[in-house]
């Protein structure tokens, strides 16, 4: 039987459809792939990439550019309005339809472990998206191993899905952990502060997988309602992005909670370390691999450095992927020797703990000096009437990097620049303290957390005022 792929796009209202498409799918041997398509990060002429016919079917709601789709000889054809009467694409089947006319008895298309069971496109925050072929062996590892260690689930847990479907973080650790471990799943369809937190009260969830600002959004949303939040919660996942320590220790007091930040890749099937809360906890760790996970720091000539010497962290395992989809190149690039180069920067310590210090791409380099943005954005974050913070390198008039910091203050409150050129000169070195600040009512992310740094870079999304101290 010849491999088939099966794409569904990105379904704005996800609901208990998402977790039957994906499973039957797989069940009838299909390679699956969920996919959203976004204007924030890509043009309006969106392109998938690794198809050999190229051509977008699209919704009703969906603006397509035909002028450059013909321009890239790429097929185009509207779907209309959907209803039970209403005109279908050719080939397509209605899952409504397919589940009435199905038997509960069938046969599961066997596969080998090492076949492409999922194709994931990375967020393309440092480039193109590419697709992220990962296998039955990659998600059976990822809970055998790495899951049933990093984050121990059972029967009675009762997990909240919250995260896109689209993304490994959702996919591998929300919903294909709590069917491997028999877990209930409780889906909320279109996230919302309240409807989060409605659901942790009513499903009394045990267990939260959550990125960095929906624990923001709960702090903001506990502090303003001043009545008891719900306290069920055993274990909350942090990943996607950097969580501030201030937010983990607010949250974990509020909640009466322990926040485990992990750290992972798409190309991982999501988490492979995890810096559990408590008392082996180090604040801006990712802790130490799991089991059946190796990492390494390494130089650019791919040597091992010694600890607390800063390089590439590298990760070898059953749970890295294989390549990605038809980029033979790329795989040849990002995979070398059985290792896994993450284009993260950062060290090791002597307890085994890993740090990252920033990607390679987002390190700022100021007079033959390297600066990471995190180690800026931390401080930061400490100041009490900043709400969120990113740091980005933009050139200056002598074509040197200067530090740049995008801030959001705290709802009624007057932050100056000058206060944050003072606190920050209290605790940073003077190389590293922000030439240029400038305040925003928000930061642009992706649906994971991640915020777009090339988006800050390029002057993308500017909606508030901007102040500069030049040097």
């Amino acid at each position: 039987m010849a491999m088939e792929t099966w794409r569904l796009f990105f379904n704005p209202e996800g609901d208990a459809a998402d977790v039957v498409s994906y499973g039957s799918a797989l069940a009838e041997g299909r390679i699956v792939g969920k996919y959203q398509l976004s204007s924030e990060q890509l043009s309006d002429s969106v392109v998938i990439q690794g198809v050999r016919k190229k051509s977008i079917v699209a919704g009703a709601d969906v603006s397509v550019d035909r002028e450059a789709a013909e321009d890239q000889d790429i097929d185009v054809a509207g779907a209309p309005r959907q209803g039970r009467r209403g005109a279908k694409p050719v080939g397509s089947v209605n899952l409504s339809e397919l589940m009435a006319q199905s038997s509960a008895k069938f046969d599961a298309v066997e596969r080998d472990l090492d076949e492409p069971a999922v194709l994931l496109y990375t967020s393309g925050t440092t480039g193109k998206p590419k697709g992220v072929k990962l296998t039955h062996r990659n998600f059976f590892s990822q809970c055998h191993d790495v899951a049933a260690e990093l984050v121990p689930m059972t029967a009675d847990d009762r997990i909240v899905g919250v995260l896109p479907l689209y993304h490994v973080y959702g996919l591998a650790n929300g919903l294909v952990s709590s069917v491997f471990f028999g877990c209930s799943f409780g889906l909320v369809p279109q996230y919302t502060p309240t409807a989060l937190l409605d659901t942790i009260r009513n499903i009394r969830a045990t267990i939260l997988i959550a990125i960095p600002s929906m624990y923001m959004h709960l702090l903001q949303l506990a502090y303003a309602r001043k009545t008891e939040m719900p306290r069920t919660l055993r274990i909350s996942v942090s990943g996607g992005a950097p969580l501030a320590h201030k937010t983990l220790a607010d949250f974990e007091r509020v909640f009466d909670t322990r926040i485990f930040e992990g750290y992972g890749l798409t190309e991982t099937t999501s988490a492979v370390s995890m810096n559990r809360s408590g008392e082996e906890f180090k604040p801006g760790s990712i802790g130490p691999p799991s089991s059946g996970v190796e990492m390494r720091v390494v130089d650019e000539e791919d040597n091992e450095v010694p600890d607390e010497s800063e390089g590439e962290i590298v990760i070898r395992g059953q749970v890295v992927t294989p390549g990605y989809w038809n980029l033979p190149d790329e795989t040849a690039q990002t995979i070398r020797n059985g290792w896994l180069h993450t284009g993260d920067l950062g060290h090791r310590d002597r307890d085994g703990y890993f740090f990252i210090t920033d990607r390679k791409k987002d390190l700022i380099i100021r007079g033959g000096f390297n600066i990471s943005p995190r180690e800026v954005e931390e401080v930061l974050f400490e100041h009490p009437q900043v709400e969120d913070a990113a740091v980005v390198g933009v050139p200056d008039k002598r074509g040197d990097e200067v530090v740049k910091a995008f801030i959001v203050a705290k709802n009624g409150t007057e932050l100056t620049e000058s206060e944050l050129t003072e606190y920050c000169t209290r605790n940073l070195a003077d190389y590293k303290v922000p030439r240029r600040i400038e305040f925003r009512s928000s930061l642009p992310k992706s649906q994971t957390g991640k915020v777009l740094r090339k988006e800050l870079r390029s002057g993308g999304g500017r909606d508030e005022r901007e102040i500069t101290r030049e040097v």
